[in-house]
């Protein structure tokens, strides 16, 4: 059975999804429609044979009149899933594009989800849990020491950027390296000039370098999720958001968290602890 999964949400919501695409791909061919350049993470990592752009494909005539070139698309698979908000058009409308079976669920989980989000999309289709996330993402040659994001989608999430320049220079005069991963959400923050930047191309190339590097720290985001799937060590800072529902897993992984922020002090020692070094 070939299944098309339809995802069009954030980096972190997609990959929360990634362990229920990775249970379906076990038991058949997967491919992803929705923005390449974060469904790309699931073909590099394994667990998905190829990722379409949504807007290539004229998904959006499915709510009028199908245009032959999703019809073509679409005829290739027997089975879609797609997690949108959706009034029941959607599901219809694949039905009707000849789609043997069509699943729509919300791409969120609702407001009284009482897991881990990641559950949510295995519930939606009866797969029961999953391991935590991992995405055989090789490492660029040039390994990285510490990888700091200060960043995330919503500037309610964000450990005060202060608070990662003192836990940086404190890691600094220990001997760390740090570079500072900065895109398109982190224009306005303003970082030493000396500071190292990493400035990735894409996001897949952003998963290759984090998947080098020895530490990862940053806030409650998509790319905190990232450098967790590939297998980086990872503290997430937690602040108004529940980690019990939308933190990264694994055994590799720490979360801190106060009241509303940690401190400097406590993730400085958290870092240090995961790293086994200072």
């Amino acid at each position: 059975m070939r299944t098309l999964v339809v995802h069009s949400g954030g980096i972190g919501d997609f990959l929360l999804a990634c362990p229920a695409i990775k249970r379906l791909y076990e038991d058949g061919p997967v491919e992803l429609l929705g923005r390449p350049d974060r469904l790309s993470l699931a073909v590099a990592g394994g667990i998905a044979e190829a990722a379409h752009d949504i807007n290539t494909v004229g998904f959006e005539t499915l709510f009028a009149e199908p245009s032959p070139s999703l019809l073509n698309f679409l005829e290739r698979y027997d089975r879609c899933i797609v997690w949108m908000r959706d009034d029941g058009a959607i599901a219809r409308g694949l039905l009707l594009c000849g789609v043997p079976q069509a699943y729509v669920y919300p791409g969120l989980p609702p407001d009284e989800w009482a897991q881990h989000a990641s559950q949510y999309y295995l519930d939606c289709l009866g797969l029961g849990d999953a391991p935590p996330l991992r995405l055989d993402i090789r490492p660029v040659r040039s390994e990285r020491d510490i990888v700091i994001h200060p960043g995330s989608g919503g500037k309610s999430k964000n450990w005060p950027l202060e608070c990662f320049l003192a836990v940086a220079d404190l890691l600094e005069r220990g001997g760390r390296s740090i570079a500072y991963c900065l895109g398109p959400a982190e224009e306005s923050l303003v970082v030493p000039e000396s500071a190292t930047l990493l400035r990735a191309e894409s996001v897949l190339e952003l998963a290759h370098e984090l998947a080098a590097a020895r530490l990862y720290i940053g806030n409650d985001s998509g790319i905190t999720h990232l450098a967790a799937a590939v297998g980086c060590p990872t503290v997430a800072i937690f602040g108004p958001t529940d980690p019990s529902r939308w933190a990264p897993l694994g055994d590799h992984v720490r979360v801190v968290q106060g009241a509303p922020w940690p401190d400097a002090d406590t993730v400085l020692r958290t870092a240090c602890a995961i790293t086994g070094v200072f």
